[in-house]
């Protein structure tokens, strides 16, 4: 029987000789949908779109030498826009909308980026009554960039699974959340507490909970002060009606 160790020699005893004709190339392949032929691609799903909707083809000069990063942000909306939905719809002002998205693209991506986190987490019906509020103009005001900026993390948080029904209840809850994030008054840095502050409380108990998140960042409270008061809270100060925000703005119960 041949024993492994007589087919096997130490690497350490055998010499190493160079080839001055090797050459050891250091390479990176790109993937096939570079970022060019996906913007290609996306230009091309423009083109196609503006032969049927006539607010694609008004604005398609625009959007097609608009900031290249957004391209699929456009195709998205346009293709709900036109996506008839169940129980109950939204009539979205697509032109109004359209004219707005090539400047933004350049100056207010924060709002972009926003909205698409909203298209990705939201569900269509949500995704499309906030499209709807968005056509109002809020993509003109660059003094909301950092409220939008800092309000991304959060959007995960205040959509909602529940089914749809006629009175646009949750879709009414998610834009008033919405208008309380990106609003001027709204201090962006407290925004950006929140998921710490959420992780922090999810770690010292296992209860359902509520946060009251318009009295942090409305708050005047410094933000040493807030941050202090997370690394503070622990089990023991937790009561059924224990009011998290007060304690982090105040740190009094």
């Amino acid at each position: 029987m041949t024993k492994l160790k007589d087919k096997v020699s130490s690497p350490i005893k055998r010499e190493f000789k160079t080839d001055i004709n090797m050459t050891a190339p250091i390479s990176h392949k790109k993937e096939y949908l570079s970022d060019e032929i996906q913007n290609s691609i996306m230009r091309g799903e423009l083109l196609r779109l503006s032969l049927f909707i006539d607010a694609v083809k008004d604005n398609l000069k625009e959007l097609k030498t608009s900031n290249p990063k957004y391209l699929k942000l456009y195709v998205d909306i346009i293709k709900l826009s036109i996506k008839p939905l169940p129980v109950i719809d939204i009539d979205l002002p697509l032109d109004i909308l359209l004219k707005q998205l090539p400047k933004a693209s350049f100056e207010n991506q924060e709002a972009l980026d926003f909205t698409s986190e909203v298209l990705n987490l939201a569900d269509p019906l949500t995704a499309k009554y906030y499209l709807a509020h968005l056509a109002g103009g809020i993509l003109e005001n660059l003094n909301l960039k950092k409220q939008f900026r800092a309000s991304i993390p959060f959007v995960k948080y205040i959509t909602s699974k529940a089914p749809d029904n006629y009175d646009l209840e949750r879709q009414k809850n998610f834009m008033n959340a919405v208008k309380y994030l990106i609003n001027e008054k709204a201090d962006s840095r407290k925004i950006e507490l929140l998921p710490r502050i959420k992780y922090a409380i999810d770690n010292i108990t296992k209860k359902d909970y509520e946060i009251d998140a318009v009295k942090i960042i409305y708050s005047k409270a410094p933000i040493k002060r807030i941050k202090q008061n997370i690394e503070t809270l622990t089990k023991k100060d937790l009561t059924t009606n224990f009011d998290y925000a007060d304690y982090l703005i105040k740190n009094s119960l």
